[in-house]
This record gives structure tokens, C-alpha cells and sequence, in this order.
């Protein structure tokens, strides 16, 4: 699918990667865009940029009220990227139910409920889903193993919801990227993607009509082991994870 005069809604718009998703966009001459974020005034920049072919939305994907008002909104959207996320660190026994809820409720249940308000526009455009994932959905987070577990979760979400619309014209895609050099990987201590970089290789994936995407160097060193090296990854992946990490900082920047 070309995304060349679409109409699209990306949340979690007003930085890092969902930023980096809007200018990607309007540079592959998007007809219009919604931008999604809680806070609306986040995205004055955005909109200074981009004029009137960015159009802002209050849009937090965990309440029913800004997800009812965007698909009202939104009616004519042929492309949503869901980018939005909550990525806390920690051990498993020492995240919170609270916390852990609201991780889910961020990750997993806020993207399905605004893709299924959105997939009535997005079937009748015959249009596309790109989901930001992680590869902390497909190999263990030694640092974030709640956030993996909500990326793992809704990477299964994704698979069915793809067979679901096989036949309807729309396309799913989902992205897993590494490390970003955003504010929620801060504190990594590992070389980091730029965020336009997974942006573009993200959306030409969607482009390309791609299933999966790996749109970095650390992703694509999990795709080589999970091709080559799946019973470790199954049996040892905090091993695994810490062999890849050592390889990427071991490469040239």
C-alpha cells in the first residue's frame, strides 16, 4: 500500500517515536494526519510544523470517552499507527498490581479498543495497522519484563486480529523495535536507533505490506536468533538477550 495522500491517526504523537511517525508521514506526502496524545498543547510544535494537514486530538487510548470521540472524528482514516506505550523498569515481584494494570491497560487493551472503534473506516478505506511493538515481545526484558509481557500479549492480539481481516483489504503490519534513543530509554546504556530512523524503516514495512518488521540493528540481530537459535531463546533468553547486547556494542556507530 502506498501511504502517499492517505489520511492517518498515529497516538502517543507528541514525542519520540510517535513524533518521529508524524514527520515520516507528511514527508511521504500524507493527505492529513491525527496526531493522538493526552495532552493536546504537546503538539503545538508538530502543528507549527505541518499546518493545516496535522490535525491535534485529545486521545489518552485507555479512556472509552477519547476513544469514542476519535473514531467520530477520525471517520475517514485509512491508517492508524498505534505507538502509544508505558514502559516502567523493574523486577516482576517489585511492579505493583496498580502499575502492572495500568501497563496493560496502555499496551493491550487501549489499542484493541481503539482498534475496534476504528475498523469499520479502516476496512471500508481498505487501509493499514501499524503497531509499534518491541522486541521485548519476543525475547525476554531483562530490565522491563512487564512491559515485555504487554508487548508479548499484544503481539498475539496483533496475530489474530490479522486473521481476522485477511480477505478485507486491510493491512497489518507490527513493528519490534530495539533500543531508541528516546526519553523512555534514557537510561540505556546500549547504542540506540533514532527515532525517525525506526520510523521510516517502520512505515516502509507498512508500505511493503510486510508482516513483521525489524527496523533496527539490535532488532535484527533477535530476528537472526530467533531463525537460528530458537531453542536457547525458548530455554535461556536472558542469555541470549545479554550475548545480542554485548554484539550490538561491539558494533561500529
Amino acid at each position: 500500500m502506498q501511504l502517499s495522500g492517505r489520511i492517518a491517526l498515529v497516538t502517543g504523537a507528541n514525542r519520540g517515536v510517535g513524533a518521529a511517525l508524524v514527520d515520516a508521514l507528511m514527508a511521504r506526502d500524507a493527505k492529513k494526519v491525527y496526531a493522538g496524545a493526552r495532552d493536546v498543547s504537546s503538539l503545538d510544535g508538530a502543528a507549527s510544523r505541518h499546518g493545516s494537514r496535522l490535525v491535534p486530538i485529545q486521545l489518552d487510548v485507555t479512556k472509552p470517552s477519547d476513544i469514542n470521540a476519535a473514531a467520530d472524528m477520525c471517520s475517514d482514516v485509512e491508517v492508524l499507527v498505534s505507538n502509544a506505550g508505558l514502559a516502567p523498569a523493574g523486577p516482576v515481584l517489585e511492579t505493583s498490581d496498580a502499575l502492572m494494570r495500568e501497563v496493560f491497560d496502555v499496551n493491550v487493551f487501549g489499542p484493541m479498543a481503539l482498534v475496534r472503534a476504528l475498523a469499520p473506516a479502516l476496512t471500508r478505506n481498505r487501509g493499514g495497522l501499524l503497531f509499534i511493538n518491541s522486541v521485548t515481545g519476543l525475547v525476554v526484558s531483562r530490565s522491563s519484563p512487564v512491559y515485555g509481557a504487554s508487548k508479548a500479549a499484544a503481539r498475539m492480539l496483533i496475530l489474530g486480529l490479522r486473521e481476522h481481516l485477511r480477505g478485507s483489504g486491510v493491512v497489518v503490519t507490527t513493528s519490534h523495535p530495539g533500543f531508541i534513543d528516546t526519553d523512555m530509554a534514557a537510561d540505556v546504556p546500549y547504542p540506540k536507533a533514532s527515532p525517525r530512523s525506526v520510523a521510516d524503516a517502520s512505515l516502509d514495512g507498512l508500505e511493503a505490506e510486510q508482516t513483521v518488521v525489524f527496523p533496527d540493528p539490535l532488532a535484527t540481530l533477535v530476528e537472526s536468533a530467533l531463525v537460528t537459535r530458537m531453542p536457547e531463546v525458548l530455554v535461556e533468553p536472558q542469555r541470549v538477550m545479554t550475548e545480542l547486547t554485548g554484539q550490538l556494542s561491539g558494533r561500529k556507530a
